[in-house]
Order: structure tokens, then sequence, then C-alpha cells
């Protein structure tokens, strides 16, 4: 509407009793005036079923205490509630007010609105609401799910969080299928699920076929096993299913592994046949590889043969990463690509792969002393020795492929390493398969891919103190596993959750504030209930708060002589000021 404002900017009065700084939610400056916005959580006749009654009442007396602050020193405050007793909505009711204030509203064009959103979306919180979207849409359309499942997904949750994601998400699926709709188009889902409702659901259809094979059956999604079933269905034609469960490895994308674990329940009929002889491992690997994915009781059994055999077949080395990380892990690379090279008469002709748990493990590595990486092509080059026949790829794309030997580059015990430890956001469970009992099943059949793509030997760079899950419990169940270094058999867990508050338990979210100019951790309670706000979670319950000696705040800061935390004024470099006071943290 063409009304600027300031986002929580600092109020020049303090709350009697607050020994933090009050923000409102909003201040608008228009011609003059000078207003200001509160956003209060609870009803307008002060309910909120999701509060105690005493967190009510400290609310609702944070409530009468900011309208007493801008009563007493004359400034115009507009508050807002979650809902009202006539019925209207607050929007409606923030733009009466608005109007009553003398602020001129001039709608602006959606395209503009939205174009404003992205220019200003400096925390990506746009980009990656946007990249959620995607994700549930191509999972919800892949689980073969039409408009009337939001419906049903609304019945298995009872997240606010979620309901209100789900409202948005119909709203745009709606539009999306419109839009296809009238520009006569369709995506890649719809053609696999509209052949199957079509096969379902048209009796007059005749097709004679005897069988039906579906290689790859291991990363098969809900929607093309109902296309599948419905030419089976209705041709009388059997499924002859060609996979390995070993190497199931794509439920991201909504691949069901319980639909071919569970071939012969699912449909009706079934004999197993089993493949055991490989021709691309030794057999040593394959001992180690096989029983390693087969700790997992789902998966199915079997033991696989090979002619080949060979000594050392699996050899870990480990490094330093308390200083200079990267470096120091692409030195034990380059090293370990030298002692494979190492009386090989032409280098050029031995395939060696570098393999990534992400794209940006190559990346990585290209940005060291030891490594080139060209971005457009991918391709990765050694500056000590450079005649290697290199080639980087992700443990999924190395899917299928093999090489003379196999380097698994980032094998470490952190959220981005292997096995990977990102927590999905939680929406995504309405359309993702159902969970594996087994932690981390699919980054084991991960790492199955990542042992069998060599025709030798694999080597395995990792940490000294965070080693891999992985790593450790191949050093501990196998004997031919070769260790060169030292290793931590006991490293410290990564952080999994979320950070806590100190004060009331809620999560904290870390931002960059202008108005202090730096890094920031602000609890996602309501301010009403809990206005926690630090700069550095090494801190006690009272985070960033008022200097009792000047017009500063309290932060937490690093002595790196006495090795401890401590707060201090954000005055102590004014020159005007200087600004001495500090004190310890209270434990």
């Amino acid at each position: 509407n063409k009304v600027d404002y300031i986002y929580e900017e600092p109020y020049k009065y303090k709350i009697p009793g607050m020994n933090r700084r009050y923000t409102p939610d909003f201040v608008i400056k228009q011609d003059g005036k000078v207003i200001y916005i509160e956003h209060f959580g609870i009803t307008e006749d002060k309910r909120n079923s999701l509060y105690s009654n005493a967190d009510l009442k400290k609310y609702i007396k944070q409530i009468i205490d900011k309208k007493n602050l801008h009563h007493k020193y004359q400034t115009t405050l507009i508050c807002t509630y979650s809902s009202y007793n006539d019925g209207r909505d607050l929007l409606t009711h923030l733009e009466e007010e608005l109007i009553k204030h003398g602020i001129k509203l001039e709608k602006r064009d959606d395209k503009e609105v939205f174009n404003k959103i992205i220019s200003q979306d400096k925390d990506k919180y746009f980009y990656k609401f946007s990249f959620l979207a995607l994700k549930f849409l191509g999972l919800f359309k892949t689980k073969g799910y039409t408009e009337k499942d939001f419906g049903v997904l609304r019945t298995k949750t009872k997240s606010p969080r979620t309901l209100l994601f789900l409202d948005v998400m119909e709203r745009l699926y709606l539009y999306y299928q419109n839009y296809l709709k009238k520009h006569n188009a369709i995506d890649f889902e719809d053609m696999i699920n509209d052949a199957a409702n079509i096969l379902t659901n048209k009796e007059n259809l005749r097709y004679s076929f005897k069988y039906i094979i579906v290689d790859e059956y291991q990363d098969i999604s809900r929607q093309r096993f109902n296309l599948a079933k419905a030419i089976s269905d209705l041709t009388g034609a059997k499924v002859v299913a060609v996979g390995d469960d070993w190497q199931s490895i794509f439920s991201f994308a909504g691949s069901e592994i319980t639909l071919f674990t569970e071939f012969v329940k699912v449909f009706g009929y079934g004999k197993e046949l089993k493949i055991t002889r490989t021709y691309r491992n030794a057999q040593e690997v394959i001992d180690i590889a096989g029983d390693f994915i087969q700790k997992n009781s789902t998966q199915i059994k079997k033991e696989l043969k090979s002619i080949k055999t060979i000594k050392q077949p699996v050899v870990i080395y480990t490094y330093n990463s308390s200083d200079k990380k990267m470096n120091e892990m692409a030195s034990k690379v380059s090293d370990t690509i030298g002692r494979i090279l190492k009386n090989k008469k032409d280098p050029s002709k031995h395939q060696i792969l570098l393999i990534g748990r992400y794209g940006f493990d190559g990346e990585k590595l290209g940005r060291t002393n030891y490594f080139e990486f060209d971005y457009k092509t991918r391709r990765i080059k050694s500056k000590e020795f450079p005649a290697a026949n290199l080639t980087f790829l992700t443990a999924h794309s190395s899917k299928g492929l093999g090489f003379d030997d196999v380097i698994i580059i980032n094998a470490e015990n952190s959220i981005y390493g292997f096995p990977a430890q990102i927590e999905d956001d939680p929406i995504l469970k309405l359309v993702r398969p159902k969970e594996e009992e087994m932690v981390f099943a699919e980054e084991r059949r991960l790492f199955y891919v990542a042992l069998t793509r060599t025709k030798n030997r694999v080597f395995i760079i990792t940490p000294e103190d965070r080693p891999s899950k992985f790593v450790l419990e191949l050093l501990k169940n196998y004997e031919t596993i070769t260790l060169v270094g030292n290793i931590d058999e006991n490293p410290k867990e990564i952080r999994k959750t979320r950070l806590i508050c100190p004060e009331c338990g809620y999560p904290v979210q870390a931002r960059i504030d202008s108005n202090f100019g730096f890094k920031i951790y602000v609890c996602m309670n309501e301010p009403e209930l809990c206005g926690f706000v630090t700069n550095d979670m090494n801190c006690d319950k009272r985070g960033i708060h008022y200097c009792d000696e000047c017009d500063g705040y309290m932060i937490v800061r690093y002595n790196r002589n006495e090795k401890k935390y401590f707060y201090g004024c954000t005055n102590f470099e004014d020159k005007n000021i200087k600004c001495q006071n500090s004190y310890g943290i209270e434990k």
C-alpha cells in the first residue's frame, strides 16, 4: 500500500522493570506522523488456548505496560489482535486504524509486491519457502495425490504451522494445475498419474501384454507403481521387476523401497531370483560391503561371489582437522592419489574416482592448494599429479559406474558428512515414504554404493577427531580394514537439535540485526512472554541487556587471554564514552 515502515526499531524509552530494549513490531513515518504498531497473539477479548493461565496473565500485563508507555510519552500506538469480537479479520481492522490516523494507502500491483519481496529478502526466507513448496508439490504428485488429498493430510496433523502450509499449498496447487490447463501443458508427474487413472477408470480399453519389465525397480515411486499395476490389472500381464534393494537411494525423490522388498505381498504373486555373481569388485571388498548393508535386517539377504581377490581391500587414512581442515583433507587425498599411482607407467590410463556426499565437496577441494575444480565441467585436476585421470562424482551420481580405484573424500561425522545428518522439514513427512526403523538406512545403502564403485581398492579419508559413524563401524567389525593414522573411537556427537532459549526453553533463531549491526540469536517465543536475545549462546538468561552505567547494551564478549566469556558494554569502543562496564556470566 506504498506505506514505508521500519521493522523492530528500538523505542527511545524503556518499559519500567524491563531490562531489555523495547522494539515495537513496526514504525510508520508519513507526512510528519509517527505511528507504532504492535500485533498481539491473543484475541481482542484477551484469550488464547495455547497459553497457560500464568503465561496469559503475563502476556496481558505486557500489553498494558506497552500501552501505558506510549500513553506516557504521547506516542501513537495501533494494536492488532489474532481475532476480533466482530468476526472481521485483522487486515480489515488494521486498514481502518491506519486510515483513521491519517495514513494514505495506495494499493500496489501484486507483481510489484512480489518483486519487492524478492529484492529485499536478505535472509532468503522467500527462496527457502519456494524450495520447500516445490519439494512438497513434487512429492505430493509422486504419491499420486490430487486436490482431494489435502483434506486427508489435514487430518494427520495438529500443527498450526503445517495446517497453514497446507492451506497455502492447496491454493498453489490449484493455481498451478489451472495454469497447466490454460496453456495446454502437462508436467512429468501428471503424465504418469493421468495415464494410471485412464487405465484404471476406462473399462473399454483393451491391450494385450504378456510381461511388463521394470528396470531399476528398487527406485520405483508410488505413482510409477500405480501405472505398472494398472497396466498389469488391465492386461493380465505379469510384472518382471529387475533391481537391487541394496542400492535404493532415491527416497528423497519419492521412491519407496518396500514396493521392492515386499513385492510378493503387494502384487499377490512372485518368485525371487537372485543374481549373486559380481564381476567388478574383489571378493574381499564385497564381503565387507555386503555384510555392512545387511546390518539392516529389512534388506533382502544374499551372498555375492567374485573370482577376483585383493589384499587390503579398504584403506582408511586419517588427517588432523584442528587447523585448516580443508587443506589437511585435500593434502591427504593428494597423498592417496600418489600412493595409488606409484609404479603406474601411464597414470592417465588408471581411472580414479573421488566420491563426495555432496557436489560442493568437489568445489571445496578446488579451493585448496592441491586441486583445481572447473565449476562448468565439474572436472577436477590434481596440482601435484597433473597426469592423474581423476573424476569427481557424488555418491548418488556414481551409481552404476566402475573405476579402477575409489577415494571417499568426506567420511566425517557432521551435518554434511557421510552419513549426512540433515533433518528434513517435518512438513515433508506428510508426502515422504514412511521412515525406516534403522537409523541412516538410506545413507547406509548410499555408502554401500560408494564402496562398490571400485575394481580394486576403496580409500576412505576421515578426520581423526570426527570420524564417520560408518568408518568406526567398519573398523570395529572387519579385520581386513587397514587404518593408517590415529582415530578417536569415541568422538563427540554433533548438535542435531536447534539452539534453545535458556530462559523459556523455546528454539532460538539466528539473524543479522540492522540495529546492532551484528549476528544475534532471538527467542522464537512471543516477545510478550520472553524477550531473550543474545549475540552469543555462551551466555546466561539475561542475554543482551541494558548497561546500568550508560545508554549502551551489555553483550557477550570473549577474553582470549583468560579464555572465558563475559558481558561488556557496546560503548566500550565509542571514543566519546569508552564505557568500562563488564562482569561475568552466571552459570
